[in-house]
């Protein structure tokens, strides 16, 4: 397990000044302080690394949100702010993963967490238009991932309460 955090924190390390595409693995492993056998050992590429590290911000995201109760406001104004302490918490892995500078699909995997769909669909219970439905879904969707984005980039942001509260009333005036 510490072979696996040493090159997680070192891949997280270069990809402040260095694009994923141009990481060797002899600098990864370099940084890492293990030798390129070591490595192969636990991955494939950086890529795959990558993969795990945004893999389990997403599970830490999930387990947030799983009991939060769609039908009662207060419950997901809740979890949600847990998800923005949690971002806030791991900040720099949070702006890294959001700006969409190392993983262009992570916007995409955030958003189609079960529990997200599940809270949407409840906002949602009374639209009938299908159209309508998934244009106000796709609405709601990437517009609280550019509120997320501007939040989690500002050095004077908003307590996560008030950033919850914020993203659920705009995405509920959506949903009406």
């Amino acid at each position: 397990m510490l072979t696996k955090q040493l090159l997680q924190n070192a891949l997280l390390k270069l990809l402040k000044t260095v694009p994923l595409h141009a990481i060797s693995i002899r600098e990864l492993c370099k940084e890492a302080g293990i030798n390129r056998t070591t490595f192969y050992n636990h991955y494939g590429s950086q890529y795959d690394l990558l993969g795990e590290i945004s893999q389990r911000y997403l599970n830490s995201i999930e387990e947030r949100l799983e009991s939060a109760d769609s039908s009662d406001r207060e419950s997901v104004h809740q979890r949600v702010a847990m998800v923005l302490a949690y971002m806030a918490e791991n900040r720099e892995l949070s702006i890294l993963l959001m700006n969409n500078n190392i993983d262009p699909g992570f916007a995409e995997r955030i958003f189609s967490l079960p529990k997200i769909g599940d809270l949407l669909e409840a906002a949602l219970v009374n639209c009938r238009d299908e159209r309508k439905r998934a244009a106000t879904i796709s609405f709601v969707i990437h517009g609280s991932y550019k509120l997320l984005q501007d939040w989690i980039n500002q050095e004077d942001r908003l307590p996560p309460a008030e950033e919850s509260e914020m993203i659920l009333n705009l995405a509920q005036r959506v949903c009406v």
